[in-house]
């Protein structure tokens, strides 16, 4: 079963420079957290279907997947959805608000499942949470 968690920030930036940030996958470590590195498969980097080797770190585990771009606007969203692994999808949704941005950010995820997935579903989803609050807080400060 899919959950997803959305944060928002007004973040005093034009959209371009805020697109900039989140299409670019250099800066992708500022807002995908634990995130060790990440590759080019693709013989694109930028744009739907650039492909990228991860290496992620969750709490005491590392593992490796791919994240793809499945969605991009110019200056307006983009899409990272990991697509082996753990699948997790986050997309950016940046709306101008005078000389400052709105982001939103999804972060859509897979719960854990049977009992032991029950138990910690709650602490999951706030995780989650914290993480979407954090990624924006860590662009905002990117871009100041």
């Amino acid at each position: 079963m899919r959950t997803t968690v959305s944060a928002h920030e007004r973040i005093e930036a034009s959209a371009p420079t805020l697109f900039d940030c989140v299409a670019d996958y250099a800066v992708a470590p500022l807002f995908i957290e634990g995130l060790h590195r990440l590759t080019p498969v693709s013989s694109s980097t930028s744009g739907e279907g650039a492909r990228f080797d991860a290496v992620m770190r969750v709490g005491p585990r590392t593992f490796r997947t791919t994240i793809e771009i499945t969605a991009y606007e110019e200056g307006r969203l983009v899409t990272w959805a990991s697509t082996s692994g753990q699948a997790q999808v986050l997309t950016f949704e940046l709306v101008p608000d005078g000389k400052a941005t709105k982001v939103a950010l999804e972060i859509s995820y897979e719960k854990p499942g049977g009992l032991t997935g029950v138990l910690t579903a709650p602490v999951v989803e706030e995780t989650v949470r914290l993480r979407a609050r954090s990624a924006l807080r860590r662009l905002r400060d990117h871009v100041s």
